[in-house]
């Protein structure tokens, strides 16, 4: 398990990979957010980009009263402006317990169980 902590964003969308098998209520939808974090448990590892896959009630706990502003371009919410660095140290304090699935190139995968 891992503790991470998302710094920047940079789109999410709908996860379209169906050969992956989630753990934390798989019969639920994902989404799928790829942006910039860090994982705290990590010592060695700085900022990367990487891959999380929560759920919408998870998501909605992520960006919770952080004044983001999405915007639908092709399936995918982007961000209507940069995060602010107010913003970003607000999302950057949600801890999120999640499992790491694997990495693909330079991306990390995980999935989120628990937004703290």
């Amino acid at each position: 398990m891992a503790e991470l902590h998302i710094v920047d964003i940079k789109y999410i969308e709908l996860n379209d990979q169906s050969d992956l098998e989630f753990k934390y209520k798989p019969e639920v939808p994902k989404l799928k957010l790829v942006g910039i974090m860090f994982n705290a448990e990590d010592e060695d590892e700085d900022e990367t980009e990487g891959v999380l896959f929560l759920t919408q009630k998870q998501l909605n706990q992520v960006l919770a009263n952080k004044e983001i502003d999405l915007k639908v371009q092709e399936d995918r919410w982007l961000l209507n402006k940069p995060l602010s660095k107010e913003q970003s140290k607000k999302v950057g304090l949600v801890g999120i317990d999640a499992e790491f699935m694997g990495n693909a190139g330079e991306h990390n995968f995980y999935e989120a169980v628990k937004i703290n």
